[in-house]
């Protein structure tokens, strides 16, 4: 009989494994809540973050064993929380050097090891079927996301405004929460799999669609990572050379899609020309890639200034640019206007330094590198499953981040960081994390 099963009722139950239902359930709850949270107008994913992370760390303690059982828990996972920590190092250090109080900086840094770290140990000492009840959370907020998207509201230049995000960043992170949803179709969360399926095949095809009416380009660059995965999840592209075709397969059929939607074959041209006018003929000219390009040259130049641990505070970033408007980098408007580098990657090494960068490296690598290792070992589907969704993740804000400040408030942070926690215990290959 399947471990999650209890053939004996309520009333068999031990004190311990009443404690585990309630956990598992509870925190299936809140991490399901997270998207929905993260992407409508109710707002408050901060808040969500910190009751999911409380209720996180007293799961810790109200575990079988208790807190010596989830700090053994975490004896595989040692590396990946040690990478994550060295967020904290550049804050620290500035801080130490420089004599100032980081507040905001600090808490942004301590998101990612702290968010996953106690979500990580809760989750590896619940029931895994429970635990991935939490993916219906992304189709709500996948339903929620296209309505925000193509309901007759408010727009700008012919895009929707959004909630919490602008257009680019809304339209990323919908993306993701639809790419998320398309590999748990694999699991089976109920007694009816195919009313399951088509329910999630169905909320996947509203949030494409919604994410198209966002008219958002740089998400379409993470298409072909994100069915590269899909393939080798479902066992159609192993080797090597066939990796490479399937690739390149990937890459012209996302773009003969693209080129195929109006408003997107329109700013995609329209891009280019801003691009060529941009560095052939006025570098400073006011359109949007051209801001894009005076902003990424600008935080260039701020972390040649500052190289090891930049500016120390984010709002050091904008005294940057007004300093870089008589060098030409950057003109008076935006300077004044933006305040912020439109890159994650290039905001961190104008405000973090090298030291920084290497950190948001091990951010996205460090668990996408424990990801990768258990996508292709032979471990349970469930485990697999999860896996490939984690790498979707990781890579997906690492691709995305390139040109976009994916991490511009501290809810994605923390977004980001329980919904590795919570990948990371639902792959653990172990017989008591794996479950049915």
């Amino acid at each position: 009989m399947p471990k999650e099963q209890n053939a004996g009722g309520l009333s068999s139950l031990t004190m311990p494994q009443m404690i585990q239902n309630i956990n598992s359930a509870l925190a299936a709850l809140l991490l399901g809540a997270m998207p929905l949270l993260l992407l409508t107008s109710f707002g408050h994913a901060s808040t969500g973050w910190y009751v999911l992370v409380a209720a996180s760390l007293i799961m810790c303690f109200t575990r079988a064993g208790g807190w010596r059982a989830s700090l053994a828990s975490l004896t595989s996972y040692r590396a990946v929380l040690l990478a994550l920590s060295v967020s904290l190092l550049p804050a620290l250090l500035y801080m130490l050097i420089y004599h100032v109080k980081l507040g905001a900086e600090l808490e942004r840094a301590a998101r990612p090891l702290l968010g996953c770290v106690l979500v990580l140990t809760a989750a590896l000492s619940m029931k895994q079927l429970w635990l991935r009840q939490a993916s219906w959370g992304f189709a709500l907020a996948g339903w929620a996301g296209m309505i925000y998207a193509t309901w007759p509201a408010e727009r700008e230049q012919g895009r929707p405004i959004l909630p919490e995000y602008n257009a680019v960043s809304y339209g990323n992170l919908l993306l993701l929460l639809g790419v998320m949803l398309l590999f748990s179709t694999k699991w089976q969360l109920t007694r009816w799999p195919r009313l399951e399926k088509s329910l999630k095949w169905l909320s996947v095809a509203a949030i494409v669609f919604g994410f198209i009416q966002t008219q958002t380009r740089t998400g379409w660059l993470g298409l072909p990572v994100f069915g590269l995965i899909w393939l080798y999840l479902t066992g159609w592209v192993k080797r090597p050379g066939r990796m490479l075709a399937a690739t390149l397969a990937l890459v012209v059929f996302f773009a003969a899609v693209f080129a195929s939607i109006p408003t997107l074959r329109e700013r995609a041209t329209k891009g280019y020309q801003e691009v060529t006018v941009c560095v052939e003929q006025n570098h400073t000219a006011f359109s949007s890639t051209c801001i894009r390009l005076q902003l990424w040259r600008s935080a260039f130049d701020i972390f040649l200034q500052h190289p090891w641990l930049g500016t120390g505070k984010r709002e050091g970033f904008q005294q940057g640019l007004q300093q870089r408007v008589g060098k030409g980098l950057v003109s008076q408007i935006v300077a004044d206007e933006w305040g912020e580098a439109h890159s994650d990657m290039l905001m961190v090494l104008a405000t973090q330094g090298a030291v920084g960068g290497l950190a948001l490296l091990l951010v996205y690598f460090a668990p996408a590198w424990m990801f990768i290792r258990r996508l292709g070992q032979h471990v349970p589907t469930n485990a697999r499953i999860a896996a490939a969704m984690g790498l979707s993740l990781c890579l997906g804000f690492a691709i995305f981040g390139l040109s976009e400040l994916m991490f511009r408030g501290m809810r994605t942070v923390g977004f980001y960081a329980v919904m590795i926690g919570w990948l990371l215990a639902l792959s653990d290959p172990s017989d008591e994390s794996a479950g049915i």
